[in-house]
């Protein structure tokens, strides 16, 4: 899921990129140029994205351990699941927050003029996307607590 959240935002920050990879494609090949340094917000925004990333690894590393848990059943394996995603989707939602108003002050930013529309729209689907995935964690642990077991492998 975290890799999730960075590429939605890494495509959106892309899109907006994008007429500068073309012209530098373009251009004949030189050494390379130095990347500018991230603005005071990219760093801020990179830094919280970190910390979401890790509140995901997290709350993976749980669920992870509920659903391969041999002493518990489904249901039981379910409701624990679905007590630890309740207890994370606040940090979904509020990176998805963070992440939409990241996106607006981008837009209104003059050097992003030309993009400022695809910078909207990722501003309004990156952050559902974001507060989608709680839901979709639960339908995937409800479905592998329901799986049949694999078989053993004979050797």
């Amino acid at each position: 899921m975290s890799r999730l959240t960075l590429a939605a935002a890494a495509a959106a920050l892309a899109v907006c990129a994008a007429p500068a990879v073309v012209a530098a494609q373009d251009a004949a090949p030189a050494a390379p140029a130095a990347q500018p340094a991230p603005s005071p917000e990219e760093a801020a925004f990179e830094a919280k994205g970190e910390a979401f990333n890790a509140e995901a690894e997290r709350m993976k590393a749980e669920l992870d351990a509920v659903i391969e848990d041999p002493a518990l059943d489904p249901a039981a394996k379910q409701t624990r699941a679905d007590a630890i995603i309740t207890r994370y989707e606040p940090t979904f939602n509020a990176f998805a927050d963070e992440l939409a108003a990241f996106f607006r002050t981008f837009a209104e930013k003059p050097e992003n003029a030309e993009n400022k529309d695809q910078i909207l729209a990722a501003a309004e689907a990156a952050p559902a996307q974001i507060r989608a995935v709680p839901a979709q964690i639960r339908q995937a642990v409800a479905q592998a607590v329901t799986a049949p077991a694999a078989p053993d492998a004979q050797d």
